[in-house]
């Protein structure tokens, strides 16, 4: 290289500027909500603290993934970051399990599978919480989504910084909409289940 010279420099990265504002509509919800979640998902074997631990390592590495340029602008958010704080639970319940002489110390540490068994089906994680995400970003959809992760009218009300009668009304237009998006759901997946059994008889 001349003397002088630079090398090229890379291009940055095109940052996209809606889902970091998405990521950042996201915090209040998730941090006041997923602590909790991820206490009672772990079976109480992390403490409450060490849950907004993760819950916070969670967020920081999915909006270094954002910055990065690794996600793309379809991606669910609230179900991303539920999924990698999950994902770093276990992972700080398996160093608790290689940290602790269980033996001596009588504990079962039991650490949760990362995969659940198929027949396992909770109507809430794997049809709800996914049809709330994919509904707009509104007042509405942030209503039933903190309500589906266990906070009531008063929490919820702190968190959004509106009044409970906004609430209430609020959760109705949500309920209506997302009763019509379930149904469809429900209709759409007898359909499939019906055309593989034909075709297995066939």
């Amino acid at each position: 290289m001349v003397a002088g010279d630079e090398a090229p420099k890379a291009p940055p990265l095109a940052v996209d500027a809606v889902l970091v504002q998405r990521l950042k509509d996201c915090y209040p919800t998730f941090m006041e909500a997923e602590p909790r979640i991820l206490r009672r998902k772990m079976g109480r074997q992390l403490s409450y603290q060490a849950c907004q631990d993760v819950a916070h390592e969670a967020y920081l590495k999915v909006a270094r993934k954002v910055l990065g340029g690794q996600l793309g602008p379809d991606v669910q958010l609230p179900a991303y970051l539920r999924a990698t704080s999950r994902n770093l639970a276990i992972d700080a319940l398996r160093a608790q399990a290689r940290l602790r002489p269980l033996d001596d110390l009588k504990i079962d540490v039991t650490v949760p599978s990362q995969r659940q068994p198929a027949e396992d089906v909770d109507p809430l994680e794997d049809l709800v919480v996914p049809t709330i995400d994919a509904m707009p970003l509104s007042r509405q959809r942030k209503v039933v989504q903190l309500q589906s992760q266990g906070l009531n009218d008063r929490q919820i009300s702190k968190v959004l910084g509106i009044d409970t009668a906004r609430i209430h009304r609020d959760r109705y237009m949500a309920v209506i909409e997302l009763r019509g998006r379930l149904e469809g759901h429900i209709r759409e997946t007898h359909r499939k289940k019906k055309t593989r059994r034909v075709e297995k008889e066939g």
